[in-house]
């Protein structure tokens, strides 16, 4: 080998399964109003994945939950985004440009983790969250000392045991598949959800619901990958009809506890996590809700995103919701440049870049006549080159198109968000059958390396033939290596370290747990990579 492979951050797969499932789903309420954070775990569940997405950006205020045995063995390792802190955007509905960016820290949410579930698991600890650069071993090791906070084994098995809080709950939600493409463990699974509909009005709710369900589909992206797709529609009660709008006087008694206009943002829109989550979870598996849209019964314009996107049943609400979906789902930045700008190292969302040349993130794909940088008002909207300004810097980070829907609401996505959408849709929502090959993109920096399957280390319960052909550039030296659990520690099982960017690899493995890894040892550039993985 050329190089030393490197610790893979995320998951450290160990042990057996918890039950015929393959992970765990953790629900965790986060209070941040005394100056720090105190969590409490308040549900978990069952369901067949293997583990929640990585933020793409690090930050030094994300969570980690961990896993350990009775001897305090790493099991796994799973990094979340800190839910306490929202980026509010507020778009004007008449152009669909941005008009205001802040980050709000929230006093109280609620998030879900999916982590693996093993025989061996004792106890989880979250660890960091509290503004500390946790970007390597011995900065983690130095948190973890002191874990924010420690979930035992028996409080795991009294909620997945469920209780009667739940059993309330759950007398209280519905559900009605709209768009119904196959089982949820295979299926980008969105979840809509309404605020402020009395009983009288669900038949409104019911219209309502499809009306946002067409609109979801109608947009090309969306409607390209349909067939990787459910949309579900949660049935939830309302004392009165409409939600709040504290700005008005206006105060309803609403299931989730939806405003307009909070934190004095006048678009911004908010829902109670807990409750959401809540009603959503006792009608849904764990791993059927990838994506929760509360829609407000208003025809107030505001939205927001977050682990939960929020939308109102204004005309151009529509807009707003697939903008957030596309940080949610698909991990893409914000392509305006309004809000805090960091340079202070290459952003891994796949839309925007510090690399001013052909050799970043989607260099290849410019025509070989567009000037960069790219200047404005020159090209056809869609055109590929590097627009200065994005993700909230007027300079210094370059775009991939003069205008897209992460910039402008009501623009089309255009072919890199597009790209990244499909790498989303290929990895985790149509999974290999393990003899139907599977394709992913991606692209690499020089000397740098990525880990795939996206969605997380693949599992193979016979074992088989591992069969993997990478293409890369030319002029460029990727290297192509196959990983394995070997119960405590990643090894690389198979490699190929040739002297160009095409690579093969044939393994006859056993049962276990398994990820690849595409690293340059020299250039930079886009890379395919086609596999077969046995189940």
């Amino acid at each position: 080998m050329k190089h030393s492979l490197p610790f893979m951050l995320g998951l450290a797969l160990a042990g057996q399964a918890v039950y015929a499932a393959d992970g765990l789903l953790l629900r965790v309420k986060q209070n941040n109003d005394r100056g720090s954070s105190d969590y409490e775990l308040v549900h978990a569940q069952t369901g067949q994945f293997t583990s929640t997405p990585k933020p793409v950006q690090p930050s030094a205020s994300d969570l980690y939950v961990v896993g350990r045995d009775r001897q305090g063995r790493e099991l796994f390792r799973s990094r979340v985004a800190n839910p306490a802190t929202l980026n509010a955007e507020s778009f004007n509905p008449e152009t669909g440009e941005i008009e205001h960016a802040q980050k709000v820290t929230l006093p109280q949410t609620v998030f879900e983790v999916r982590v693996p579930g093993y025989k061996t698991l004792d106890h989880v600890e979250l660890v960091g969250g509290q503004n500390t650069e946790l970007g390597d071993e011995r900065a983690f090791a130095a948190a973890a000392a002191k874990p924010a906070k420690r979930f035992d084994r028996k409080l795991l098995d009294k909620l997945l045991n469920g209780n009667e809080r739940m059993m309330a709950v759950r007398a209280q939600a519905s559900s009605v598949l709209l768009h119904n493409t196959g089982p949820s463990n295979n299926r980008m699974d969105i979840v809509l959800i309404g605020d402020g509909y009395t009983s009288a009005e669900m038949n409104k709710w019911a219209s309502d619901a499809q009306k946002v369900a067409n609109g979801l589909l109608a947009d090309p992206l969306f409607g390209a990958n349909k067939a990787g797709m459910n949309i579900r529609r949660v049935d939830v009660v309302s004392a009165q009809s409409g939600v709040d709008e504290p700005d008005k006087g206006i105060y309803k008694d609403t299931a989730l506890g939806v405003q307009i206009g909070c934190w004095g943002l006048d678009r911004l829109v908010c829902a109670d996590d807990n409750l959401v989550y809540s009603n959503v979870g006792s009608v849904t598996a764990a791993d059927g809700r990838d994506v929760i849209v509360v829609i407000a019964n208003s025809t107030r314009y505001g939205g927001a995103g977050g682990s939960i996107a929020t939308m109102t049943m204004h005309s151009s609400a529509i807009e707003l919701a697939l903008h957030e979906i596309g940080h949610t789902a698909f991990k893409l930045a914000d392509e305006y440049d309004y809000g805090s700008c960091d340079t202070s190292r290459e952003p891994t969302e796949a839309n925007v870049t510090l690399q001013a040349n052909r050799n970043g993130k989607w260099g290849s794909l410019i025509p070989s006549n567009v000037q960069l940088p790219t200047p404005t008002g020159t090209y056809a909207n869609g055109t590929l080159g590097l627009f200065r300004g994005g993700r909230y810097c007027t300079s210094g980070m370059y775009r991939p198109t003069e205008n897209s829907r992460m910039r402008t609401l009501g623009q089309p996505w255009h072919a890199v968000n597009e790209r990244r959408a499909g790498v989303v849709f290929a990895n985790y929502y149509k999974p290999g059958d393990g003899t139907t090959p599977v394709t992913v993109t991606g692209s690499v920096a020089n000397k740098q390396w990525v880990n795939l399957p996206a969605a997380g280390a693949h599992t193979s319960n016979l074992g088989g033939n591992f069969k993997l052909q990478l293409t890369g550039p030319a002029n460029t030296d990727f290297e192509l290596a196959l990983y394995k659990w070997n119960g405590s520690a990643w090894a690389v099982v198979a490699s190929a370290t040739g002297p160009t960017s095409s690579e093969t690899i044939n393994y006859a493995g056993t049962a276990g747990h398994y990820y690849f890894e595409v690293k340059s040892y020299s250039g930079a550039g886009n890379f395919s990579v086609t596999y077969t993985f046995p189940k």
